[in-house]
């Protein structure tokens, strides 16, 4: 749904904090939105810049206008954490060691990444095999980050990064004959398990249409419960439950289940 941006009042992004609320400020424009706040104090979202002050006068997440960046904010001080040389970026997942995922321009600002903003660098992600853009949407305390990657337009495959794997296409580490494509994750928990969306085979890219289904992947590992057996039991849209075991954050065949089927 198109939003309209004309007319609107400015805004800044705030912090509830001892039940009063605390003015963030901006990177220098007229609009800002706070995304998230860890335990530390830190948040993160995304401000408009001197050059171009109403950038950011619509809180639509997938569709930032151009010349929005991405902020990270701490004990008062707002830092803009920058692009990969395009005009926009999107700060949309933060940890509790401060790391930052989401996503930024490249130069020419037709391409987006996938990234990850650590100690005050940006990490380019990449993408999926030949997708031309990536968008990192969730990240957890061992720095995991997933997402999706695209054509730029709609979510085609489903990825998960960590700093020894790089960019890894979650299609190719789940059991085969699904009849389902991951196209997009959405949030990592600290045990490894990932909210994913997946999409019939065969099925026409339109973020619009939402299709599918809303997945849980849980990982599966040599020191967790017998894979072979949850593999043949676990059904993507059937009723059942598995329960993921202590070590489930060991890397591994993902097994996914439909948040809905209990």
């Amino acid at each position: 749904m198109a939003i309209a941006t004309a007319g609107l009042p400015d805004a800044d992004p705030f912090l509830w904090y001892d039940g009063k609320m605390l003015d963030l400020g901006t990177l220098g424009g007229t609009n800002g939105w706070a995304q998230c706040a860890n335990h530390h104090g830190q948040v993160i979202g995304f401000s408009s810049l001197a050059a171009n002050p109403a950038a950011c006068d619509f809180p639509v997440l997938s569709s930032v206008g151009p010349g929005c960046h991405g902020f990270i904010w701490e004990d008062g001080v707002m830092t803009d954490l920058g692009t990969l040389g395009g005009d926009t970026s999107e700060a949309i997942w933060l940890n509790e060691a401060g790391d930052v995922a989401g996503s930024a321009d490249l130069s020419g600002g037709v391409l987006h990444h996938a990234v990850l903003w650590r100690n005050s660098k940006i990490h380019d992600l990449g993408t999926v095999g030949v997708d031309p853009c990536s968008r990192g949407r969730g990240l957890n305390a061992r720095g995991q980050v997933v997402g999706g990657s695209s054509d730029c337009t709609n979510f085609l495959h489903a990825f998960v990064w960590d700093e020894d794997s790089g960019m890894v296409d979650l299609n190719t580490v789940i059991q085969s004959g699904s009849g389902y494509q991951l196209t997009n994750a959405f949030n990592i928990n600290d045990r490894g398990e990932i909210l994913a969306k997946a999409a019939p085979f065969g099925f026409v890219p339109n973020d619009d249409a939402d299709l599918g289904h809303l997945v849980l992947l849980v990982p599966c590992g040599s020191e967790t419960e017998d894979c072979a057996a949850s593999l043949q039991s676990t059904d993507l849209v059937g009723p059942h439950s598995w329960a993921p075991s202590p070590n489930a954050a060991n890397s591994g065949n993902l097994l996914r289940r439909d948040p809905a089927a209990n």
